[in-house]
Parts: C-alpha cells; structure tokens; sequence
C-alpha cells in the first residue's frame, strides 16, 4: 500500500514565507536612497545636520526587520558565517579602526551601520536564491524608475532641478542613474533567463530602465550599463565554449580589459574634452589628487572608518580648501577604502571580491540555469562604479548589501558543494 504524501507547503509557512520577503523588500527601500532623502534636503539639494539625524531614524525600521529575522533564522546564518570568514575578518577590520581613529567616536557609530549592514545581507543570503533575489532587487528598482517618471510628470519641478537633468525620486541625478543602470541590467537579465518566468517583466523593467538612463544624463550610470551589457555578452559567449576555447575566450577578455584601461589611461582627458565633457571629471581629479596624499601619509591603516570626511577633521578642510568644493567622500570606492582602512584592508577586500568573481563565473558555468548570469553582472558592474564613486564598505548602502549578500551565496554554495 502507497501512501501519497502531500508535498505542498503549509498556508502558515507560505505566509510567513512571503511576510519575510516583504519585510527583505522594505528594508532594502529604505537603504536604497529613495524618496526621503529627496524630501529631507534643503532648496539647494543639500542635506542639513538636522535633515542627516532625520534620516538615520530610517534605519531603525531596517534593524528591526533585519534582528528578527536574524534570530529566526540564526543557525543558518552562523553556518553561513562560518564558510565565508574572509568577509567577517573584512568587516572586522572597520571596527578595529576605532583604536587608531582620527575620530573614534564617528567611526564607532558607523561601524554599527557597517555590522547591521552585513548582517541584513546573511539574511538575504540565507533567505534568498540568486533569481529571488533579483526579482526582489529588480522590483524595488522598477518601482523607483516609475516614480521618478510618474514624479516628472506631477511635479516637474521636484524631478528635475535647475540643471535640467532627471533626478526623480533621488537625491541626485547621479543616484538616479546608478539605479536605472542596475535596473536596466537586472531587467535585461531577466529578460535572458529562460527558467525564472519574469521575461515579460524583466522586459518592462529593462525598458522603463533606460528611459530614466537617458533622461538622468548621468555618464556613470551609461558608462556603467554599457560596462553591464558588455559583461552580459561575455558570460553568454563563455557559456557556449568548449574545451579550450573558454580559457582562450578568457584570456582575450582580460586582454581587451587591460587594453581598454590602458586606452582610458592614456586618453581619458583628451576625449572627454573633444565630447564637450569636463576633462577633471567634474573635479574629481583634484580631489583624487589630494587623496593620493593623504593615503601616502599613512599608508598600512589609514585615518579610521569613516573618520575623515566630517567638518571635525583638520585633514578634510585642508582637501577641500585645495579643490574648492566640500566632496562627502573620496569619488573613487577603492580609494576610500585605502583611506578608511589602509592597505591591509584593500588587500583583503580585493581578496574578498577576486574569490568571488571566480566563484561566480564557475557558478554560471557549472549551473547555468541556476539564475548566476545576474550576479555576475553586478559584481562587475559595481566594481566599475567604484572609479568614480565610493559605496564599497559603505554602511547603510544598498550596493553593498547586495555584494556582501552575493559573496556569501558564492561561499555557501562552494562549501556544500565540497561536502557534496
């Protein structure tokens, strides 16, 4: 005698199921840039002492969802910790730095953000497969895209300020194109996928995507889309090799890279003035410049975690007095990082992210219909736009959330696939 058992899950799971999901998706809108900080900052755009306190209050909603989910789910997220111990000695670098801190006080808030941050991304890991995570990303953005072009169309005058660019529902335009180039690629990402089911959605968001692209004129979110699409077509063209015709295919990529930076390198200013551009990419050389200098002065562990840009640090004056402009950070994720850190903590970050740019394309190659072309993307897709911004190690930053979220899919999947 047979006895069917009943496969399907219990009503109570499958709602909690979807509450946790939910809870995932509020969280990650408040750490996404979206709408309140639009609405806290000043006539001119910029935010106030008191506006910035306004806005930290975000985060406890965020912390809340993130501790509960945490504890319900904390023997998964220990196990997950422990396969991906490079991340924790990463993080643990930033809470050290509150020892040899120009201002430990700073770093030590900040370092909270930084810890609460990385454990939301357990969560996510835990909680989330590569694809559910990529409809849950592609969601928000897709919701943010058509507010911004639904807020163009009721309030003009709040979606685009004086210079004329589509800023929407963010802060900048810059923020606004950053999202719509990580939209545009999870959408066509989607879009690709045979297995998810969300072609005619990931279309959708692809396309509305872009239209806020075009309208943002940000040149880091084209250049960065352009970085995406280019990243997409290699990881399909390696995924139809055979044989030796993938590391061939490989070595080529890597030899159109350092090719291409060569190019830029040489080039970058001449062109950017023949495309009527700003040569100083909008006075971000100076700034680089200046700290170049200031990495130079110490070198092995820098001033502290996000210690020296506040109107407290002596150092931060003498960088904005140079350039004549007050930068909230160093425009460049890697150079942050050597600022915050030092070089002992970007040697362990390019650890970090160069394991799992190598355990994610084994993923996609190994597992095709797993849904890893997307994670792929973003990682490099990120790692570009950290040239020219910083939100690597950035606490409360939905970027690195995902990252961090990735790195440690990438390390449980390596490790269960050793067991296995």
């Amino acid at each position: 005698m047979t006895i069917a058992l009943h496969t399907t899950r219990p009503p109570l799971r499958i709602g909690l199921r979807r509450a946790e999901m939910a809870a995932l998706w509020l969280a990650l809108a408040l750490q996404s840039g979206a709408l309140f900080p639009m609405l806290a900052a000043a006539s001119d755009g910029d935010l106030t002492a008191g506006a910035r306190a306004m806005l930290r209050l975000l985060t406890l909603p965020v912390y809340a969802v993130t501790l509960t989910l945490a504890v319900r789910h904390h023997r998964q997220i220990i196990a997950a910790a422990q396969r991906s111990l490079p991340l924790l000695m990463l993080t643990a670098l930033p809470v050290m730095s509150v020892v040899w801190s120009i201002n430990p006080s700073l770093s030590l808030r900040r370092t909270v953000a930084l810890v609460m941050s990385l454990l939301l991304s357990y969560v996510l890991a835990v909680r989330c497969t590569p694809r559910q995570l990529m409809w849950l990303i592609g969601s928000l953005l897709g919701l943010c895209m058509v507010g911004s072009l639904g807020l163009l169309v009721a309030a003009p005058h709040l979606a685009v300020p004086a210079d004329g660019a589509l800023r929407g529902i963010f802060l900048h335009k810059n923020v606004l194109g950053w999202a719509a180039s990580l939209g545009a690629l999870a959408g066509f990402a989607m879009t690709l996928d045979r297995e998810g089911g969300f072609r005619a959605r990931g279309a959708a968001l692809a396309t509305v995507s872009l239209v806020c692209l075009v309208l943002s004129r940000s040149g880091t979110g084209l250049m960065s889309m352009m970085v995406g699409l280019a990243l997409i077509g290699f990881h399909r063209l390696l995924l139809r090799c055979r044989g030796m015709w993938r590391p061939l295919v490989l070595l080529l990529a890597l030899a159109v890279a350092a090719l291409v930076l060569l190019f830029l390198g040489a080039f970058l200013v001449p062109l950017l003035e023949a495309l009527g551009k700003d040569a100083t990419l909008t006075g971000r050389v100076p700034l680089w410049h200046q700290v170049d200098l200031r990495i130079a002065a110490r070198p092995l562990l820098g001033y502290g975690y996000q210690a020296l840009w506040s109107e407290a640090s002596s150092i931060a004056w003498q960088i904005w007095y140079a350039i004549g402009w007050q930068a909230p950070h160093a425009h460049n994720g890697y150079r942050e990082v050597l600022l915050n850190i030092g070089m002992l903590g970007g040697g362990m970050l390019a650890y970090v992210l160069v394991q799992a740019l190598r355990r994610a394309l084994h993923a996609h190659l190994s597992r095709p219909g797993d849904g890893w072309l997307w994670p792929n993307v973003l990682l490099g897709q990120v790692l570009f736009m950290n040239l020219t911004e910083s939100t690597l190690m950035m606490q409360n930053d939905m970027q690195w959330i995902i990252v961090c979220a990735i790195v440690i899919m990438l390390a449980c999947r390596r490790a269960d696939a050793a067991a296995g």
